[in-house]
């Protein structure tokens, strides 16, 4: 404590009030009586005294009644309160326990008694106000923290925004541009389309990145419609085989028949696919090999992708999701994905009320699920 500790000596009998003082003073405690219960609990207030010495036999409001209510108030519970009983008092002693007693002294005590008890409670006292003083500390620097990820957040929103513009701008000149090229400009046409294929990569990026920060802050709105998984996943497809990473590759399609109709956003289905697609095609070699899946039962509707090239440890689980593990990942040399499309992918899927997981079973490559319940 950086000050004198001050004790509160509660008792209506003067003389018990002078003796104890006297057994206190040598210590240099700031010492401040009451006579009654009302008093001491208004000396509580405004006092905040670090101990109470209580009788249990006061006038207007006795002694358990007393402690029951400092220990009740949020601001002093943890006041260590000694209750003076009689002697042999052992009825007085439980209920003084129970009313949130730290100790008590039975009269007469020695002085010797009496300052043991009081220094071992006010070391106690000492120890949990230093703890409370740096729990404050911590939690202003958390707070300090959370302002400065919030503003890191917010900054970094308003960058990956602004990125957009001039990514619809490359492309729709893009798209001019193969307007105005005939046949005997196919050489030009194969690095146009290379240009239009990169910017609809970084576009995919960029729009994981905004989208990321608007489900974790809960302004994502979903524009729900009735739609079938299957048509999605054909559509992604068929986007994905205009790309040349595709080519010479083994890729496997097995849809669900009669796959019923679920509730979802189409554009972020989409993407959803388009991403989990993007990124078992891009993990395996160029003869490699990539399994693609829908499935029902009675509960869920579900997709899989199972690519068969390099496996992420399963030692990280469903932490290949998480933005956070994926810098401590890919330093691992392990693929997950280009951006943040797979934390894009994991979030999209719980904001339609479904789960996604990496299958733990799976021995080659990766195998990853993500499942839709029936009455979304």
């Amino acid at each position: 404590m950086d000050r004198e500790p001050k004790v509160l000596i509660v008792d209506d009998d003067k003389e018990n009030v002078d003796l104890i003082a006297y057994f206190l003073k040598p210590q240099n405690y700031q010492i401040v009586t009451a006579h009654d219960g009302v008093e001491a609990l208004r000396l509580v207030e405004s006092e905040n005294p670090d101990i109470i010495l209580l009788d249990i036999k006061l006038p207007k409001m006795d002694g358990f009644q007393v402690c029951e209510r400092i220990k009740k108030n949020h601001y002093s519970r943890f006041i260590p309160i000694i209750m003076i009983t009689a002697l042999k008092d052992l009825k007085s002693k439980i209920q003084s326990l129970e009313a949130g007693a730290d100790d008590f002294i039975s009269k007469p005590f020695e002085n010797i008694e009496l300052l043991t008890r009081v220094k071992s409670l006010l070391r106690i006292k000492s120890y949990h106000d230093e703890l409370e003083k740096k729990n404050r500390e911590l939690e202003e620097k958390n707070q300090a923290l959370v302002r400065m990820d919030q503003f890191k957040e917010e900054l970094n929103h308003l960058i990956v925004h602004d990125m957009k513009n001039p990514i619809f701008v490359i492309q729709g000149n893009l798209q001019m541009l193969t307007m105005g090229m005939d046949d005997s400009m196919a050489h030009l046409k194969k690095y146009v389309s290379r240009i239009d294929r990169s910017t609809q990569n970084l576009l995919r990026m960029v729009m994981n990145l905004i989208d990321i920060t608007k489900i974790e802050s809960g302004s994502m709105s979903l524009k729900l419609e009735l739609a079938s998984l299957n048509d999605v996943l054909d559509k992604s497809i068929q986007k994905l085989k205009d790309f040349p990473e595709f080519a010479g590759k083994e890729f496997n399609v097995k849809l669900a028949q009669q796959m019923p109709y679920v509730k979802m956003d189409i554009s972020v289905m989409e993407r959803v696919l388009d991403n989990l697609l993007g990124f078992a095609i891009a993990n395996v070699p160029s003869d490699g090999r990539v399994d693609v899946e829908t499935f029902k039962t009675d509960r869920v509707i579900g997709f899989s992708v199972h690519d068969y090239g390099q496996q992420i440890p399963l030692k990280y689980g469903d932490n290949v999701f998480n933005k956070f593990r994926q810098v401590e990942i890919k330093k691992e040399g392990y693929r997950v994905g280009r951006g943040l499309g797979l934390t894009f992918c994991n979030l999209a899927i719980e904001a339609h009320g479904g789960k996604m997981y990496l299958d733990e079973n799976n021995s080659v490559g990766n195998r990853i699920i993500f499942e839709l319940p029936l009455n979304n």
